[in-house]
């Protein structure tokens, strides 16, 4: 029997993986979640997969696609109580959605535990995003449930926490899956023949009814374009027109690919049908340059927008930016490397009427004198700039440019600052860049308003809540499952400087949470990274053992550290890019 298990995140993968090598079936585990997990569910049936099982969200989503049985990972009593011991002490109000199973049953065990967590049963996906919207404006903060439950809270800006299956739950759906093998086997020869008829074609077809519906997509366009489409093209003004004029066409660039469209109505439907035939064009040569990226509302979203604090100098600095939103000023973001710059910016930009259209990121450390030049360059097409005058601009790292960059980038401003919203991070105050010589039209022109985040040695009664929600997304990551961190281990967090701040942190309650053992965070796990990183600090000479590229990477550690693991500074004390350290410290 050949079974292929889709898990939603990584930490299941590696449970299922351990698992299965001590039953008799073939088992492929592969990561995806939703429409990511239906493609390789169609992909495992030219395969000659026999059995799919999945959790959540994921194995519904898969149910109406495939064919072939899909055992789904039950959420059991003890991955419940898991995650309610995890989350107890989060700051803010949780709740609890989902289906059934997961609903009540997190009831019952908040009930005994004498837990005060709302509990908020659906019965159809369709059902979720209301019940998150109102628990949204009721003041939540958190949100447990499954994959889909998180996905969807994460884009209306509330904390997801996965509920995640633990032993039991994986061993009971492998008993389940052997049992229902001996009822497919007659079924997936008749299947696999008419599948793999469709699977030659080598063209995107998809097919909508007049009320914007998805009926009918080939594989072609689940694996190339699936959920795509929509983001890219104004779907109801091409049906309209293909079903008003006979036809429509445009090209499209996806991921720096160009396609074809075509799309025209399909008359003999009983209903109004419109085909879309999409077909590959021709690929862009020049990819975008390093050090930009574009952030585009909701789903290329990876950070949900909610900023989790406890300090009062934090709460007035997320106050101000909620207040500074919604202008068309420029807003300066100064504070120390590691402090969450550019997290605030995306908190400014996707809490603003500016939410449906891009962010663009533009690290001023990493973009060379060249680049400048055609990016500030009106009339060229790499001009980024200009083509997002409705979004908003983060300038992140300014104080890293060139003089001669910033009389540029000045001279942009001044015949164009009114047609773009800037966002701006510096490592430095204001006082010193002052003291550098920086431009002071330039400040002037982006720093209508200005924010300074507090250093994590000034917000210390963060550090539990952030180390808190650190420890919940490396559960996932790496399979743990820490519930949370002992009293006196909390206390020696808050002791340490931090000089490299919340960054500095989350790699170290990683060590920690690899390093751990037991179900909480001991003061021996925080002692024993401690040790380790004094050790190294400690060094005063470099080992001149090994090869040549050995000792280069102890040095390039050693400056490493020395900086607090700031790779900027890194990079610019060793007169190298960040791209060939972080390669050279891996």
């Amino acid at each position: 029997m050949k079974v292929m298990a889709i898990a939603p995140y990584n930490g299941l993968k590696e449970l299922m993986i351990n698992l299965g090598e001590h039953e008799e079936f073939e088992l492929q585990v592969e990561i995806g979640d939703l429409q990511e997990g239906v493609t390789l569910a169609n992909e495992a049936l030219k395969k000659g997969i026999d059995v799919i099982i999945s959790r959540g969200g994921t194995a519904e989503l898969i149910q109406r696609e495939v064919s072939i049985p899909v055992i789904e990972i039950e959420v059991s009593g003890y991955d419940m109580l898991r995650v309610l011991t995890l989350v107890k002490d989060y700051p803010g109000k949780t709740a609890i959605v989902g289906f059934s199973p997961i609903s009540e049953g997190a009831s019952t065990i908040c009930e005994i535990l004498d837990i005060n967590m709302s509990s908020y049963k659906v019965r159809e996906e369709e059902e979720i995003e209301p019940i998150l919207i109102q628990l949204y404006q009721e003041g939540y903060m958190n949100i447990i449930g499954d994959a889909v439950t998180v996905k969807k809270a994460e884009n209306l800006g509330l904390t997801g926490i996965l509920l995640t299956s633990g032993k039991e739950s994986v061993l009971k759906s492998f008993q389940y899956a052997k049992k229902v093998h001996q009822f497919i086997s007659s079924l997936k020869k008749n299947y696999l023949i008419s599948h793999n008829i469709i699977q030659e074609e080598t063209e995107g077809v998809v097919v909508y009814d007049s009320t914007f519906q998805l009926v009918f997509s080939n594989p072609y366009f689940k694996e190339k374009l699936n959920g795509l489409l929509e983001q890219k093209l104004n779907l109801k003004e091409a049906l309209n027109k293909a079903l008003n004029t006979g036809m429509f066409k445009t090209i499209i660039n996806i991921n720096n690919v160009f396609w074809k469209i075509k799309a025209y109505p399909l008359h003999d439907s009983e209903k109004k049908l419109v085909v879309f035939r999409i077909d590959k064009h021709i690929s862009k040569e020049n990819q975008d340059p390093e050090g930009i990226s574009i952030i585009s509302f909701p789903s290329e979203l990876t950070l949900n927008n909610n900023i989790v604090t406890k300090s009062e100098s934090m709460n007035k600095v997320l106050k101000n930016a909620t207040i500074y939103s919604d202008t068309e000023e420029s807003i300066w973001i100064s504070g120390e490397e590691g402090t969450g710059k550019e997290r605030l910016a995306q908190f400014i930009h996707f809490n603003s009427v500016r939410r449906e259209y891009p962010l663009l990121v533009m690290d001023c450390a990493m973009i060379s004198k060249a680049k400048w030049d055609c990016l500030l360059d009106k009339g060229s097409h790499q001009g980024l700039i200009s083509y997002n005058p409705n979004g908003s601009v983060f300038l992140k790292n300014i104080d890293a440019l060139s003089f001669e960059v910033q009389k540029k980038l000045t001279n942009f401003l001044r015949e164009c600052s009114n047609k773009y919203r800037f966002i701006v991070s510096s490592r430095k105050s204001v006082e010193s860049l002052m003291k550098e010589n920086f431009h002071q039209e330039l400040y002037y022109l982006l720093a209508s308003l200005t924010l300074v985040l507090p250093s994590l040695v000034e917000r210390k009664e963060d550090i539990e809540s952030l180390a808190l929600l650190f420890i919940g997304e490396l559960n996932i990551k790496f399979g743990k499952q820490i519930v949370g961190i002992r009293n006196n281990a909390k206390q020696e967090l808050e002791n340490i400087e931090w000089p490299g701040n919340i960054n500095q942190l989350k790699q170290f309650i990683q060590e920690s949470v690899l390093l751990a053992d037991g179900p909480f965070l001991e003061l021996t796990d925080i002692k024993k990274v401690m040790k380790d990183k004094s050790n190294i600090s400690e060094i005063n000479g470099i080992d001149l053992r090994g090869s040549l590229e050995e000792i280069e990477r102890r040095i390039i550690k050693k400056v490493w550290l020395e900086e607090g693991m700031n790779q900027t500074k890194t990079a610019e004390r060793l007169g190298i890019n960040r791209t060939t350290l972080w390669r050279k410290l891996k």
